[in-house]
């Protein structure tokens, strides 16, 4: 199941407590069962019907079965300006407004009305990926559906938000308002939970008969509609999506607070404790007197704490997003995720951890290795960003912590101590920010050597450990401030939306001029080239300085990504509109955009490289 608009936390256990799942009792889910089963009788892998087939034998028939019934309509183009923005469908609430969409004079003016978009494709076409050999739909369909989205925001003065993309097989569901429209959907691979012959169900997605229940609550048309048992009257989407921001947060604070009371101190105290050349300088009098870290070293203690703590969430998340090679079986002895459950399976039985032994640590710095440079014979590529480098801190090369105190900063980092069921925590339902939150506020925090001999005189024991305390002026000194995730979205649509709409713009007004002359030359084609908005806004150059944990430029990346897949699929479309500029005798297909070549040679090179 790809995509991250919704939280696995509540697809697999939040949503089991709605009254939609509790009412799609046994009878209902075996008559959709059912019906969803006669719909796709006769198709495989290797069917080969075209996209008009596939609306009219499957898609049509699953939006009946999802309760959408008549209340559809065709082919409804949100530009006035021409055709660059018609999905295949326009989803209606209910017959009455179906009808007064209908008796709008202009089409765009139908939007309004509306509730949500379909955008249909051949049976088991890619969702990825272009069609070169198909002049009238050459670009990436979820490329095509950000474009869609976003025309129809504005047609529709905002009042659609949502958009389903299939091929029959895989039915998508994107939200306009998403973080990150490309990577925030929610994908059910419907042809793989019915288990239709030559479609492998991925053994990593959830339960089959679970994933068909998921389908039919978020894509049924009551979903898209307020619900009479929510107190707020929100959707059914509405709710999920509060849920999964009450997770993140909820989950975010717990595992901060962790982080700040308990695990950053003890890392950084096992840090000082395994290292042979920490730095020390002698305190108290007389009998009294013991040894206490000097401040530089503290400090060089601190950092080391630091760049260890984000290497082990960078690999949690990046493990849990599958964005390391955790499926293939020749990465997965070495994991950190084989290193998680084999921690929590020990602390569950009630195992005892050595305090000499550190087999823990070095298993971990192994995989720190491998992600640094790489290695081939098991799938893992170099990650060699910097992080997970060896001079990035010398103190982790030389130092050593004890199975006793690294298995339980794993296993607090890898569990929600909360939970009574000491679930995991998702990593891939966290988003980045959140990270870096945690990253942020440690800066808040200093590192104390707290010193003090026993006296028994007073009944006091011995102190010898590091303490974390907060730091009034730290924040202020590293220019570290967190930014609401609204004020980023604002900044950025004030800012950089407004050069990439320029871009856009320009690009839009010298193909309406081009557009005026029978044919095109060479000259003419290198200006277009040129002005190419996707391949501009690749080109903008935006500095943070103050960059923290890098939340703004975090976001800057997710939306220039949205808008840089929008350009490409507008300015393909402007293009081949044009009577010199569709398929050629030359070319044979349809006029990719520069943008998409340079995106395609750089996943060429990263691939090569790989």
């Amino acid at each position: 199941m790809q995509g991250q608009l919704f939280t696995q936390d509540f697809l697999l256990r939040g949503v089991q407590g709605t009254p939609p799942y509790q009412e799609f009792g046994d009878p209902a889910f075996t008559a959709f069962q059912s019906e969803l089963k006669g719909i796709f009788n006769g198709l495989d892998a290797a069917s080969t019907i075209n996209e008009a087939q596939t609306e009219q034998l499957v898609i049509n028939k699953v939006l009946a079965a999802l309760g959408w019934a008549d209340d559809t309509l065709p082919q409804v183009n949100a530009d006035p300006k021409g055709r660059e923005a018609v999905p295949d469908c326009l989803l209606f609430a209910n017959p009455q407004q179906k009808a007064l969409a209908v008796a709008e004079a202009k089409d765009d003016r139908r939007y309004r009305h509306g509730l949500a978009i379909l955008e249909a494709k051949r049976w088991l076409r890619p969702l990825d990926r272009g069609d070169g050999s198909n002049a009238f739909d050459p670009d990436a369909p979820s490329s095509q559906m950000l474009r869609y989205l976003s025309r129809i925001d504005v047609a529709s003065d905002r009042a659609i938000k949502w958009g389903m993309l299939t091929n029959g097989a895989v039915w998508r569901l994107y939200w306009q308002d998403a973080r990150s429209r490309a990577e925030e959907f929610f994908e059910i691979d419907l042809a793989g939970a019915l288990g239709l012959k030559g479609i492998q169900h991925d053994l990593d997605e959830i339960e089959p008969a679970h994933a068909l229940k998921l389908f039919y609550l978020f894509f049924q048309r009551q979903a898209f509609l307020p619900q009479a048992w929510d107190s707020s009257n929100r959707t059914f989407h509405a709710y999920a999506l509060n849920e999964a921001r009450l997770y993140e947060e909820k989950v975010s604070q717990d595992l901060g607070a962790r982080v700040f009371s308990d695990i950053f101190p003890q890392l950084a105290d096992a840090l000082a404790r395994g290292d042979l050349h920490a730095k020390t300088q002698e305190v108290g009098y007389g009998q009294f007197k013991r040894p206490q870290y000097t401040a530089e070293y503290l400090d060089e203690v601190r950092e080391a704490a630091l760049v260890l703590l984000y290497r082990l969430l960078f690999l949690f998340y990046a493990e849990d997003r599958n964005l390391l090679p955790v499926r293939d079986a020749r990465y997965a002895p070495y994991s950190v995720r084989r290193l998680r459950e084999e921690v929590r399976d020990k602390v569950d039985a009630g195992g005892v951890f050595s305090s000499t032994m550190t087999k823990v640590w070095l298993s971990l710095q192994g995989v720190i290795e491998l992600v640094d440079q790489g290695d081939d014979d098991i799938g893992m590529p170099a990650y060699n960003g910097g992080l997970f480098n060896r001079a990035r801190s010398l103190l982790l090369t030389r130092t050593k912590v004890p199975d006793k105190v690294m298995a339980p900063i794993i296993d607090a980092l890898s569990r929600r101590t909360e939970d009574i069921l000491r679930g995991w925590i998702n990593y891939r339902d966290l988003s980045v920010s959140h990270l870096g939150g945690i990253y942020e506020r440690l800066l808040e925090y200093s590192l104390v050597h707290e010193v003090q001999a026993a006296d028994s005189y007073k009944d006091k024991p011995e102190v010898n450990r590091i303490t974390a305390a907060p730091a009034s002026f730290a924040r202020k000194v590293s220019g570290s401030y967190y930014t609401h995730d609204d004020l980023v979205r604002l900044i950025l649509r004030e800012s950089v939306g407004l050069l990439a709409t320029e871009r856009m713009d320009a690009f839009e007004a010298h193909i309406k001029k081009a557009g005026k002359k029978g044919s095109v030359n060479p000259g003419d084609w290198d200006e277009i080239d040129k002005l190419d908005p996707a391949s501009q806004i690749l080109e903008l150059k935006i500095c943070d300085p103050a960059m923290g944990s890098g939340h703004f430029l975090v976001a800057l990346v997710d939306y220039l990504a949205d808008r840089v897949l929008e350009a490409i699929t507008t300015a393909t479309h402007l293009v081949n509109d044009q009577s010199w500029g569709g398929p050629c005798w030359v070319c044979l297909g349809p006029v990719p955009s520069p943008g998409f070549e340079r995106l395609a040679h750089t996943n060429k090179k990263k691939k090569k490289k790989n």
